[in-house]
């Protein structure tokens, strides 16, 4: 019956004719051909909205390309503190909310200090481990939305020093039980007197709180033949560390079978072999950490370690993983557990510092990527693209474009067929989604890159619900109307038309609705719902992507759904 009804409302056999062809002309019509600029260029997203950089990474707000860097063109995202601190990875969001509020006040200190620093060319901040690791809007996309409530939760809150100037806000994975000062791992950037030693006991929540590397004797020697210096001790006879494990400047005594002595520092023994025991032993090395779940992030993942010779084996022990200066991320997510909040938790790492919202904050950072020489970029909202001085070099670019470098300049491609005349086809109901009570499923297709939307009107020409869906490539897309006004209010049975309009880089609009009747039922089952799960809580229907037509829909307001074209 609910089948039978629904075929009988979607009446596509005539058109009302208020949705006629439109056409206009907002900016000069792009054509296929590569234009060339010459230094910075620039894509700018409209609000809210992502850029997609070669179908995989996503960021927001503006991407500029630089042609050239220390080691090649560069990737600079332009965007505001608090999306900045939003696109952080370093701490799961899964952990307790209390960690994740103190990570992220620290991640948006750092952020501040590190622009104050000028260290780089066109950009203020990194995004990898050598800065903080930065991963875009995907990090929340990613089911990171724990992690954005922490960020929203601190906005604007960092934490600063006596002079009212953002401190040096290091922290790390795991302390083994106590973090160094400052100037015993950075000897260069001196004593702080919120950076000292303190015990790290609730650390032991880390899976690298303690580990153990095992070797046998033949793989150790063989890894140590592999170096200049530490050749020379193989076969080992013994292995002597010349100071306590907490000691970041330790020196690792060798001794050869045949009586030759080798001195090298703990750092530098860490990072050779967790250089050369994995290309050694690619199936051995790293080992699994103490739990087991994965292996360890390097074979000898910090500088806090003994090792003992035997008969067969060589056994390194040590604990901690990271520069151990600062807050301990596991030791904040273990304070957290046992009840601390994120302002005792951040006090206790800093020196009784507390988070504070200064006023002489940035609000914008640019976060520099090295990337390739050529690579593609992809709006899911309208996007300008604009040369580095900020002249605007295309009001509506649509579609996936292609960015080489060309010297000391960029070559851009606009994406086939942007010159073509727009053709839209007619509004028509999506086959085989019937039997919905109180949604309808429509689609159009296209031949070209365009941005949609979906328009509702009633027989009197008003328009009852309009939303913008984003952009779409050339081929068929649908999109679902949860018969919902505007304002998230049910709207009453009756005749409406619902059309999907496209507009293409030239400006220029098409699109023809079809007849949709809502009846009694269907009515009362969308005002059951009104403005509850399925709005965004200002009562506006929703636009949810999903990434194809034949996967279940999710029906809250207005849907877009992307198939390929037709052959």
């Amino acid at each position: 019956m609910a089948e039978a009804r629904r075929a009988a409302s979607l009446l596509a056999v005539g058109l009302l004719g208020m949705f006629a062809v439109l056409a206009g002309t907002v900016s000069e019509v792009v054509a296929d051909e590569a234009v060339r600029v010459e230094g910075a260029v620039r894509f700018e997203v409209a609000d809210g909205g992502l850029l997609e950089v070669d179908g995989q990474r996503r960021y927001r707000d503006t991407l500029e390309l630089r042609p050239t860097g220390a080691s090649g063109p560069v990737l600079v995202n332009d965007l505001s503190m608090e999306d900045y601190v939003a696109g952080v990875a370093e701490m799961p969001s899964r952990w307790a909310l209390e960690a994740l509020k103190a990570q992220a006040i620290a991640a948006r200190t750092y952020a501040w200090y590190s622009i104050g620093l000028a260290s780089f060319d066109g950009y203020d901040i990194c995004a990898s481990t050598a800065c903080q690791v930065f991963r875009g809007a995907d990090v929340v996309l990613d089911e990171g939305e724990r992690w954005q409530q922490a960020v929203d939760a601190t906005a604007g809150q960092m934490l600063v020093d006596d002079a009212g100037e953002p401190i040096l806000a290091r922290y790390f994975s795991t302390s083994g039980g106590t973090t160094y000062a400052n100037e015993d791992v950075f000897p260069r950037s001196g004593p702080r007197p919120y950076l000292v030693s303190i015990d790290d006991p609730d650390d032991e929540a880390s899976p690298y709180h303690r580990w153990t590397v095992r070797f046998t004797r033949e793989e150790f020697d063989e890894i140590l033949g592999r170096g200049e210096t530490l050749g020379a001790v193989t076969p080992v006879g013994s292995v002597e560390r010349l100071g306590p494990v907490t000691d970041q400047d330790a020196d690792i005594r060798f001794t050869g079978r045949d009586g030759t002595e080798v001195r090298v520092s703990a750092l530098e023994l860490r990072d050779f072999v967790s250089r050369v025991a994995p290309s050694a032993y690619p199936d051995r090395f790293p080992t699994a950490r103490s739990d087991g779940v994965r292996p360890l992030p390097t074979t000898i993942p910090s500088t806090r370690f003994e090792i003992e010779v035997g008969d067969d084996e060589v056994v390194v022990e040590g604990r901690g993983w990271g520069h151990g200066v600062g807050m301990g991320q596991y030791g904040a997510r273990g304070r957290a557990d046992r009840g601390e909040d994120h302002v005792s938790i951040l006090a206790a790492y800093y020196g009784g510092i507390t988070p504070t919202i200064p006023s002489e904050a940035p609000d914008r950072i640019r976060v520099g990527m090295s990337t390739d020489e050529e690579l593609t970029i992809r709006g899911d909202r309208e996007v300008v693209v604009a040369d580095g001085d900020g002249e605007v070099l295309v009001d509506l670019a649509l579609g996936t474009w292609t960015a080489s470098r060309d010297g000391d300049g960029w070559l851009l491609t606009p994406p086939p067929g942007t010159d073509q005349p727009l053709q839209v086809a007619a509004t028509r109901a999506v086959e085989g989604l019937l039997g919905i009570d109180d949604a309808v499923t429509v689609e159009t297709e296209v031949n070209k890159p365009v941005l949609l939307r979906l328009e509702v009107r009633d027989t009197a020409g008003t328009v009852v619900a309009k939303r913008t869906i984003g952009t779409a490539e050339a081929g068929t897309h649908a999109a679902t109307w949860r018969f919902l006004d505007d304002d998230g209010a049910a709207v009453p049975a009756g005749d409406y038309e619902v059309a999907l309009f496209a507009t293409d880089a030239a400006g220029a609009t098409a699109g023809t609705g079809m007849e949709v009747t809502i009846d009694e039922q269907q009515a009362d089952a969308a005002a059951d719902r009104g403005s509850g799960p399925g709005s965004d809580g200002g009562g506006l229907p929703l636009l949810v992507l999903t990434a194809a037509l034949a996967l279940p829909i999710v029906l809250i307001g207005a849907v877009l759904t992307t198939r390929k074209a037709r052959s």
